[in-house]
């Protein structure tokens, strides 16, 4: 008699329920999984020029923002040597710029490469060679961006297989995409082969020089539109594109004649009313020209690329959304004072979830069902 009373005791231990229901735990363990799935799922999420949404996309479907004679630096206080842009070719490239201009000249030897603007008595750039190693160093970290670079100057007198040469001794070839194709690759593939450097040569002679291809010839592949202009001039989208060109650069930066060393040029920078010029004006042209091309613009070569807002409306263009922007931004103010309205932030968080997502939520919601539905068959 005692024993059994002792085995009803024990039996009676066995079935007490827990503290907290089995299905409660079950559910927080699989919410526990799901999140971390999420979290999985988003480290792994693929940017190609920072934007997941640029991956699909050809490379001639692309805007890119350009920097005019990239290497020219100068500062905003009373200039001793004029230049195109206030911040170098490192800090360029970290702000968004993936398109370089370098005006190519002989240097001091023959086997000199010099960066110079418009030349080397009034803005020497330096050597090639160092500003490629800085484009090298930049694209050795940052692998899953497009970057293009234009070599500038038809007629040079810079020699061509020096030119070769820089590229090699920097190691920037290895990067680059060896001839202009007949369809565009997409930037991921691009970069899933390594080839994130396109080189577009102006001087034919530096073009042919380079025995393994990848000095794009410029004229060929490139419509370079009408510019630079004056300030009042009118933006203007002539000459009209051939079928053999498959890229459009727009010149959009704006020009002065000035005295340097006692030497007048005509072309030198206008570093005044940028905000205009690289605000609504740097959207209107691009939208203005593309309407009367019928290839994509790729290409805004601009001054001073930090004055104004050249990056908003190239996010515009790629059809991309702006850096931070949510959709509670475009809700009217009087939504938020509403106590019935939904809850925005959650409403984003849910259209933000992958198909990966929902069907790991969908299999976390029917393996709770169904070991609840066991759970309950067990205690009956």
């Amino acid at each position: 008699m005692a024993i059994s009373s002792i085995g009803r005791v024990h039996a009676q231990r066995a079935i007490r329920p827990l503290s907290t229901p089995v299905p409660t735990m079950i559910l927080a363990i699989l919410l526990a999984i799901l999140q971390f799935s999420v979290v999985v799922v988003a480290a792994d999420k693929k940017l190609c020029n920072q934007y997941e949404e640029l991956c699909s996309r050809p490379y001639n479907d692309v805007t890119f923002v350009s920097t005019h004679a990239s290497f020219a630096v100068t500062s905003q206080t009373r200039p001793k040597a004029p230049g195109t842009q206030y911040k170098g070719i490192a800090d360029q490239l970290k702000d968004g710029v993936r398109g370089l201009h370098l005006n190519i000249m002989q240097g001091s030897s023959a086997s000199e490469v010099s960066l110079c603007y418009p030349d080397c008595t009034v803005n020497d750039g330096g050597s090639l060679l160092d500003t490629l190693n800085t484009v090298k160093e930049w694209m050795d970290a940052n692998k899953n961006d497009v970057v293009t670079i234009f070599l500038e100057g038809k007629g040079t007198d810079a020699s061509p297989s020096s030119v070769v040469k820089a590229f090699t001794d920097s190691g920037l070839d290895k990067y680059a995409l060896n001839g202009a194709p007949k369809t565009w690759p997409t930037l991921e593939s691009m970069i899933d082969d390594g080839t994130t450097l396109v080189v577009f040569a102006e001087d034919s002679s530096i073009a042919a020089a380079n025995s393994k291809g990848y000095f794009i010839p410029y004229g060929d592949t490139v419509l370079k539109l009408e510019g630079p202009f004056k300030y009042g001039d009118v933006w203007t989208c002539g000459p009209w594109n051939r079928t053999t060109q498959s890229i459009m650069l727009i010149p959009h930066f704006i020009v002065q004649t000035a005295t340097y060393n006692g030497v007048t040029y005509n072309n030198m920078p206008y570093p005044f009313n940028l905000g205009t010029t690289n605000g609504y004006q740097y959207e209107f042209h691009a939208v203005t020209c593309r309407g009367g091309q019928s290839i994509w613009v790729n290409f805004m070569e601009v001054d001073f690329y930090d004055q104004g807002d050249v990056m908003t409306p190239t996010l515009k263009l790629n059809a991309l959304p702006y850096k931070d922007d949510s959709p509670e931004n475009f809700y009217p103010k009087f939504f938020d004072a509403d106590p019935d309205a939904p809850n925005v932030s959650a409403a984003q968080s849910l259209s933000s979830l992958s198909a990966t997502h929902i069907l790991v939520l969908i299999g976390c919601l029917c393996m709770f069902t169904t070991l609840s539905f066991a759970f309950d068959r067990l205690q009956i």
